[in-house]
């Protein structure tokens, strides 16, 4: 995996937050060839003290906090 870190936006809105939307935040590739991507929107808690790298790793956190409610509401539905 390769993290591409760029581009990224974050919006700031009244009711969520910021919401961050990273456009391949982790590319797959193999002999050079991109083969999977994941891009995401989240909303992170508004904060003034982080870094662009911190809100980078907060959002990838909370990617993953959402993927794996999405995993296991599907493992509870499955026959």
């Amino acid at each position: 995996m390769q993290y591409v870190g760029q581009p990224f936006t974050i919006q700031n809105t009244v009711e969520h937050g910021w919401l961050v939307t990273w456009t391949d935040a982790v590319v797959h590739r193999t002999d050079g060839e991109e083969i999977e991507s994941i891009s995401f929107t989240v909303a992170i808690p508004r904060s003034a003290n982080l870094s662009i790298a911190e809100v980078q790793t907060f959002a990838l956190k909370r990617a993953e906090e959402l993927l794996q409610v999405a995993i296991r509401a599907r493992e509870k539905s499955a026959p």
